[in-house]
């Protein structure tokens, strides 16, 4: 249990970092934070469609992320599902290497949806990219241990906060330096994680 916790945080490092470099270069929009995108794309309608369209898309490649998600938990292991979308995310960092930073950000809230659901089995319910449901259970967990149950049981969401507030620290630093080309780190992370994955005792 621990060790899968463990990935689940490593992951939602890997979404933050992601996000951050998205937030970045689309100026303020996310790539995994939908209900933020949600609330510009209405905020924007009263001056014209034409705002609203950034965020919208956004909003329309994460669901689509998330319909892919579904069919490679459906049809594969999570580790397969992570090596695929670490081949998303390389082929964005190779498009970006390649100046194709604006082909490049399409890519990620696609991933950023799949990400949700290829690792949902084995993670105890805990979504990756989700910050406010998890804040939300981080909550619950607290009263409930104030009220005799689990003592500790709060203790992996506010981990995984923290994971996506660090990664989200690290990706605009490594925007500032190499720009969205630095989606090859999460990349190799989610290789790394997709062997981990490999060992029986960490399905």
């Amino acid at each position: 249990m621990i060790a899968r916790v463990a990935i689940a945080i490593a992951l939602s490092f890997m979404a933050g970092f992601v996000d951050a470099l998205g937030f970045m270069h689309l100026g303020g929009y996310f790539v995994s934070f939908m209900s933020g995108n949600s609330t510009q794309m209405a905020a924007a309608l009263p001056d014209g469609v034409a705002g609203a369209l950034l965020p919208a898309g956004i909003i329309g490649l994460f669901v689509l992320g998330v319909m892919l998600g579904t069919v490679l938990e459906q049809r594969f292991s999570s580790a397969l599902g992570m090596l695929i979308l670490a081949g998303l995310l390389g082929i964005a960092s190779a498009l970006s290497a390649m100046k194709l930073d604006d082909a490049a950000i399409l890519v990620t809230p696609l991933v950023m949806g799949a990400m949700n659901m290829v690792l949902r089995s084995g993670q105890g319910g805990m979504a990756v990219t989700y910050m406010t449901g998890n804040l939300v259970k981080l909550g619950q967990m607290i009263v409930a241990a104030f009220q005799g149950g689990g003592s500790w049981a709060w203790l992996p969401y506010l981990l995984l906060w923290l994971g996506m507030v660090a990664g989200v620290f690290c990706g605009v630093i490594a925007y500032g330096e190499i720009g969205l080309v630095a989606l090859w780190l999460p990349t190799i992370g989610l290789i790394g994680l997709a062997l981990l994955r490999t060992i029986p005792s960490l399905r």
